[in-house]
């Protein structure tokens, strides 16, 4: 193991009653988890906004934009560091170009799908047209993706009619677009089935960000929802999303605890204490989060 965390390093006086080489992969598991780097797949046609959503949900400016064109012809890494902490944006083709394009991207989707922990599907609130979405969708399944990893987001809902009435006083739809919104929000779910609802979004704007990223938070594999968390702008988090993190690092723990007993013959009256002890550890892991993240 690398450096350890400071963290880590006054956790280990509190666990001095675990069995060294318990306690040792343990603390390796934190020390994975503390300095995980999460990846996630932005998906969608050109020109839905993919970049301008990265650009308000994250605190570097991440993604290139361009207002008339597809801005990305290949899948582009994009490093985001705060601090010593990393993750990456993997900012994919946009589909529905041209046929070619999608026959190229097709497999490029497929080799990335593997390390992506998420994959954001991003489409316009104000069209109709997703017949490339859904094909594409439809394609990746077929190959074995993993429906969970989806997360679809229905961007610039500023746009939905009638436009005019949108409230850019308080940054919020009229009734009448709040129906509209809920309606292409039902169509979706209904072409794009997954498990968790679509949003609607107004990137800029900031409008309905702060509950996509509860939504990102509940999505991701607990393992990576801490390392994302730490990367979100201040503005768009809530005390809610961070227990979220909090109660995922500690569930990660606790998954990983029992798989590291689970490889030693160790006798019952031991395994009876490691258990009693186990809730324990992890309560203490959630009440020392801020200190790792």
């Amino acid at each position: 193991m690398s450096t350890p965390h400071p963290a880590l390093q006054k956790l280990r006086t509190h666990l001095t009653f675990l069995p060294e080489n318990i306690l040792q992969q343990l603390l390796e598991h934190l020390h994975q988890t503390i300095h995980y780097r999460p990846v996630i797949g932005i998906m969608g046609k050109s020109g839905t906004g993919k970049s301008s959503l990265c650009n308000a949900l994250f605190r570097s400016s991440v993604c290139a934009t361009h207002p008339l064109t597809g801005c990305t012809r290949e899948a582009e890494r994009l490093t985001l560091e705060l601090g010593d902490r990393q993750m990456t944006i993997v900012d994919l083709p946009g589909i529905g170009e041209t046929p070619e394009y999608d026959h190229e991207y097709s497999t490029l989707y497929q080799r990335l799908l593997p390390e992506l922990d998420l994959i954001v599907w991003v489409l316009r609130a104000d069209e109709r047209a997703y017949a490339a979405d859904i094909a594409m969708h439809r394609f990746l399944l077929a190959e074995g993706a993993d429906p969970s990893r989806f997360l679809f987001v229905l961007s610039q809902a500023d746009r939905v009619s009638p436009a005019n009435e949108w409230n850019s006083k308080d940054i919020t739809p009229s009734l009448q677009q709040q129906a509209s919104l809920a309606a292409i929000s039902a169509r979706a779910a209904g072409l794009f089935p997954s498990s968790f609802p679509v949003l609607p979004v107004a990137a800029p704007s900031g409008w309905n960000l702060p509950a996509f990223v509860s939504l990102m938070i509940h999505a991701l594999p607990p393992h990576a929802t801490s390392a994302v968390f730490s990367h979100f702008r201040q503005e768009n988090c809530s005390e809610q999303g961070q227990q979220q993190a909090r109660e995922d690092f500690g569930k990660s723990a606790g998954d990983s605890f029992d798989q590291i007993i689970s490889t030693f013959s160790l006798p019952s009256w031991m395994l009876v204490l490691l258990h009693r002890v186990r809730q324990k550890i992890i309560d203490l892991l959630v009440t020392l989060w801020d200190k790792f993240f």
